[in-house]
């Protein structure tokens, strides 16, 4: 399904995003969106590039922005000149209302058939003045995939556009997106300093979709392709994809196709058990894996350290480190604790640490297969409450859990005043039967009185 934020209806996903930002720009302040890999960040410039979009969002103003959507991997070559000539070409294929574009026509020709080197950056800025001299508002310029070009191609090209930002301050704005900020890309050239002081306290860090936006995907991949998601499955969606776009697409997939073999008379009366099944298949879906590859390739080496700890009994983060990952999005606080946004990429990571067990661990959990295994053998099979109080004990392993976040973590937050004391105390009896050689004289799951159970693996 193609990524578009648009919706049936006319409207569209990412509306905070589409406010703040058009908001700064408004202002005439450039703005750098970042975000990590198939977060959406194309669909988002492509968004900004709609005249409706702008007339819904500011009124009769938006008629006045011309808003240019540049996609730097259309550049014909990896230099000034490529990117000049993208971003030439990108407005002569625009859709500028009553301008006379023959001055952006003639200075195109001499772009890309120069008498000199000097004739590039020359025609360029007369390509660009011809526009900004004609248009009634202002002209923005949004900068899709620049990350390669801002790191690869002449310095002096930055130099030129913040020099026609401070000439047309008040008809000139930029838009930029790429995966980091832009200073650290490039830091030690005066060009680029300058260029980047033109987003200073304006990066806009992409989020995934909120959960309402991702309620809004699901029904839009519902309608598209006739799939009969049930309600049950947008919870399982979103808890596996934290609303992440390509991993939404890859989700569907694999959701689908399991329907689809799946006789409907003898569907399963527990959704979480066709659940189990399909979150199985997810680790040999190539596309999701790629995906969680992606990402975590893209991570500093101190940021997958900082990570990594997360997934260690015992170990603590550097706070610097979780505050960079929480403005990164990749982190999220969830009852004041560091998790990983999406179910996927935390199991991706967890199985960079555990792909093997450890031998003197008695107790493990292979987050691969499903199984837990004492002394390497592998227990009764858990059903789907005991695996989700066993998981929610084994990444918390030595540490105390109390009810509050055995219900939260396991029924969910809806069923706070419903599971009693009870209820929980025979569910840890029926996963001690399951784990413990003596459930009598339980060795591996404690009970420490007044406060909550306690985990320990050895």
């Amino acid at each position: 399904m193609p990524r578009t934020l648009r919706l049936p209806d006319g409207g569209y996903m990412r509306r905070h995003d589409i406010q703040n930002i058009i908001e700064y720009l408004r202002n005439m302040q450039s703005v750098a969106v970042t975000g990590f890999s198939n977060i959406g960040k194309s669909s988002l410039m492509r968004l900004l590039s709609e005249n409706d979009v702008w007339v819904q969002e500011i009124g009769e103003a938006g008629q006045q922005i011309v808003s240019i959507y540049v996609d730097c991997n259309r550049m014909l070559d990896m230099s000034d000149q490529g990117f000049y000539e993208v971003v030439l070409r990108s407005l002569k294929e625009g859709e500028i209302e009553q301008t006379d574009l023959s001055e952006l026509n003639a200075a195109y020709e001499k772009l890309i058939a120069p008498d000199s080197e000097f004739q590039i950056p020359l025609s360029f800025n007369q390509g660009l003045t011809s526009i900004l001299q004609n248009i009634p508002g202002q002209l923005v310029l949004l900068f899709d995939e620049f990350d390669e070009p801002f790191d690869q191609i002449d310095p002096r090209v930055f130099l030129n556009l913040r020099a026609l930002k401070d000439r047309y301050v008040n008809k000139l704005v930029y838009v930029t997106a790429t995966m980091d900020s832009l200073t650290q890309y490039r830091t030690d050239e005066d060009h680029c300093v300058e260029f980047c002081e033109l987003f200073r306290h304006r990066t806009w860090h992409l989020t995934p979709l909120t959960r309402p936006d991702t309620n809004r995907h699901i029904r839009r991949y519902m309608q598209a392709y006739e799939v009969p998601f049930a309600q049950e499955d947008y919870d399982f969606i979103y808890q596996w994809t934290g609303g992440h776009p390509g991993m939404l697409d890859g989700v569907y997939r694999v959701l689908e196709e399991a329907l689809e073999s799946t006789d409907q008379s003898a569907m399963p009366v527990e959704r979480w058990e066709l659940h189990r099944n399909v979150s199985r298949q997810f680790r040999l879906a190539k596309d999701l894996m790629y995906e969680c590859e992606k990402i975590w390739s893209t991570l500093s080496e101190s940021h997958q350290e900082t990570i990594l700890l997360l997934f260690k009994p015992g170990e603590e983060a550097l706070a610097k480190s979780l505050d960079e990952l929480y403005r990164k999005h990749i982190l999220r606080k969830v009852e004041g604790k560091p998790k990983v946004f999406s179910r996927l990429l935390a199991e991706y990571i967890q199985r960079q640490i555990n792909h093997k067990q450890p031998e003197e661990v008695r107790l493990w959990v292979d987050t691969d297969s499903g199984e837990v295994l004492v002394g390497g053998e592998s227990v009764e099979t858990l059903t789907h409450l005991e695996y989700k109080l066993m998981l929610l004990l084994f990444n918390n392993a030595d540490k105390i859990i109390d009810k509050y976040q055995i219900v939260t973590n396991v029924w969910g937050e809806s069923y706070i005043d419903e599971v009693d004391d009870a209820r929980i105390e025979k569910l840890i009896s029926r996963l001690r039967q399951k784990i413990e050689p003596d459930p009598s004289t339980p060795s591996f799951l404690s009970t420490v009185r007044g406060r909550g159970y306690r985990l320990s693996l050895d």
